[in-house]
């Protein structure tokens, strides 16, 4: 066997060559020089060729490389185009897509060096070599690794040695992230897996250099399940201050293979995305965790680009009912349609680590975290907690549980004067809020309640008919109660005079929609004096609560006790004693639970005299109020202007 050796040197040829003249199976790479002439256009100069040849054009070689120099003998720029049928057999199976080359691999393809691509499939390109039986692919794969080798090889070498320290350099984010591999991204310290489609250098003047990474997870818009894009940015100037280098798994998003998770990571994950499948359509959930909020932008906020804002979500705890409902969400908020895919394709483990919900405490779109999701416990018997006259007490229940309502949310004309619309008139702590409540757990239906303060935010009736058109319509689509807590400015009679015209404007705002709503609504007050007619015409059931006498307070002692595990023997015994204090539903509610904090700050069980205490306490503050009011009645009095 003999051997020749070719060495033009780096400087005139980019390459040294070896051939095997006893086995070449013919010519494989040419190479040509570019370079501009002073009397004229550029000029090609054909260097050097793997095997023996003496062609001075392209055909027959498997490869051809060209290097463009400038007049001052310097490199500009470096082109690989890949001709035979065995190399692109071989890039069809080792590679199949790129995002960086517009081919299929079918036909001839020229890339620049140093070639992303190139590097992405180095090692599998190795892999393939040495797993082939064609001489002439192993030959021409010989030839194209010894290439990549001279012209990226020390790059190469350089970027694994980062790598094997943990760090990464930002010029070189593009090597780290190879199209088809999955990366961990973390939302509240939850692994999300998503598998990376492409990336790219990008630079905007208000921030500077970043590098965007695109992947794609499994994902449901409420209609379908597919795959959705996600874009993650990797500023320059955040993570790589002063040029230097960032750790791998301190970048937002980061190789998998790279992560020190457990390893029973991917069972985890699976087991998370069909539990995530599990939320199609709507329901009504249990929540207790960290979840995040959709921030808004003001009622009279404008921007011609506000489309292509990034939304804002904002960090909270969540504790209460929550609505899982993606398809309203999307109509609300548009986030983009998946891509189709049959279910069964689909990859449970790149499921994000939360779902779209309506918070009904907040009133606001939430991302919900999968393990803080539980199924809710209604309380078929709630209305049995109820202190009410068994005659009320029944009619309400038969109402709410015969109601029904409509099932198009966005048709008015099929809604109109199918609601149900019920008045509770009382004193504070009477039940009047409770009374909804339990109508929600017999129901199993959630519960908005809300008030005239919460509505209109920015004191607006164009903002108050906007939030309560949005309220009304989400409880048509979710068939939930609504409750308007404190309802007095909309139950009293409009006047006439100065002021009166903005109450008034309210007040025909919230009549005309409420005569559209087919769902079930509370209004609750307990200082109505004059009554509006229209009002009056559009209430179902009024019903009127007292402040319990000691037989119901009894009760509500007795109720509110039994719920408690870890309590004295003489709690029980003192019911009756304790009935004779004269408090309200609530006063008596708000007593035992103080006295259980008081009882866990001592570490012991909660016995009478942490009651006691409580009440001692409360006896101190009413006495000093009653001293305090005659005195301020005094100086009103005075202030009046006599008749």
């Amino acid at each position: 066997m003999v051997t020749h050796m070719e060495s033009s040197g780096n400087a005139s040829t980019g390459i040294d060559v070896v051939v095997d003249a006893d086995t070449a199976p013919g010519p494989h790479l040419k190479i040509w020089h570019s370079r501009p002439k002073d009397d004229g256009p550029r000029e090609k100069v054909a260097v050097s060729s793997l095997g023996q040849s003496d062609k001075k054009d392209d055909d027959g070689f498997a490869m051809v490389v060209e290097r463009v120099f400038d007049d001052k003998h310097r490199l500009e720029s470096t082109t690989l185009e890949v001709k035979s049928d065995q190399l692109l057999k071989a890039f069809r199976e080792v590679v199949g897509t790129h995002p960086t080359i517009a081919s299929d691999f079918s036909e001839p393809f020229t890339v620049t060096i140093p070639s992303e691509m190139l590097f992405h499939c180095w090692d599998d390109l190795a892999a393939y070599r040495s797993k082939s039986a064609d001489d002439v692919t192993r030959a021409q794969l010989d030839d194209l690794l010894r290439f990549m080798d001279f012209d990226m090889g020390s790059t190469k070498r350089s970027f694994e040695g980062q790598v094997k320290g943990g760090l990464v350099e930002y010029t070189r984010l593009h090597m780290l992230f190879r199209p088809g591999d999955f990366v961990i991204h973390r939302v509240k310290s939850q692994p999300w897996l998503l598998r990376v489609t492409k990336s790219a250098y990008e630079e905007k003047p208000n921030c500077g250099k970043y590098f965007e990474v695109h992947c794609e997870h499994s994902d449901y818009d409420g209609t379908n399940h597919g795959r959705s894009p996600k874009v993650f940015t990797l500023m320059q100037r955040q993570l790589f201050g002063q040029h230097k280098p960032c750790k791998i798994t301190e970048l937002p998003v980061y190789p998998f293979k790279r992560d020190e998770e457990e390893k029973d990571l991917l069972d985890r994950l699976h087991e998370r995305g069909a539990r995530h499948q599990t939320f199609a359509g709507v329901s009504v959930r249990q929540y207790d965790g960290p979840a995040e909020y959709l921030k808004r932008s003001p009622y009279d906020f404008f921007d011609k680009d506000e489309e292509h804002f990034p939304q804002v979500w904002l960090p909270y705890h969540e504790t209460g009912r929550v609505i899982i409902d993606r398809k309203t969400y999307e109509q609300e908020t548009y986030k983009g349609q998946v891509s189709k895919t049959a279910m069964e394709s689909l990859d449970k483990k790149t499921y994000a680590p939360y779902v779209f919900g309506y918070s009904c405490a907040r009133k606001e779109w939430c991302r919900l975290y999968l393990g803080h999701l539980q199924d809710v416990a209604w309380k078929a018997d709630a209305f049995d907690e109820l202190i009410l006259p068994s005659l009320q007490r029944d009619m309400l229940k038969a109402l709410v549980s015969s109601h029904q309502s409509s099932d198009d949310a966005r048709d008015q004309t099929k809604q109109k004067g199918k609601g149900l619309v019920v008045l509770l008139h009382g004193p504070p702590g009477s039940g009047k809020t409770m009374s909804a409540e339990c109508s929600a757990e017999i129901t199993q239906k959630a519960l908005f309640s809300t008030s005239m303060s919460e509505l209109n935010k920015f004191n607006s009736t164009w903002d108050f008919e906007r939030n309560l058109t949005s309220l009304l319509r989400f409880a048509t689509t979710w068939k939930a109660i609504v409750l308007f807590d404190e309802a007095d400015v909309f139950l009293e009679a409009r006047k006439n005079g100065d002021g009166a015209q903005e109450r008034n404007s309210l007040v025909a705002v919230f009549l005309r929609h409420l005569e559209y709503f087919s769902g079930i609504v509370f209004l609750t007050t307990n200082r109505i004096q004059v009554f509006d007619t229209a009002m009056k015409s559009r209430v179902h059931l009024a019903l009127t609560y007292h402040e319990p006498d000691e037989t119901g307070r009894r009760q509500i002692w007795a109720k509110n006790l039994d719920k408690i595990a870890c309590k004295d023997e003489s709690v029980a015994e003192a019911v009756n004693k304790l009935a004779v204090q004269p408090l309200n539903g609530r006063e008596i509610s708000n007593t035992i639970t103080t006295a259980c904090t008081l009882a866990r700050y001592g570490d012991k069980a909660l016995a009478l005299t942490h009651i006691q205490q409580v009440l001692d306490v409360r006896k101190d503050f009413d006495m000093s109020l009653d001293k305090i009011q005659p005195s301020e009645d005094m100086s009103l009095a005075k202030t009046q202007p006599k008749e």
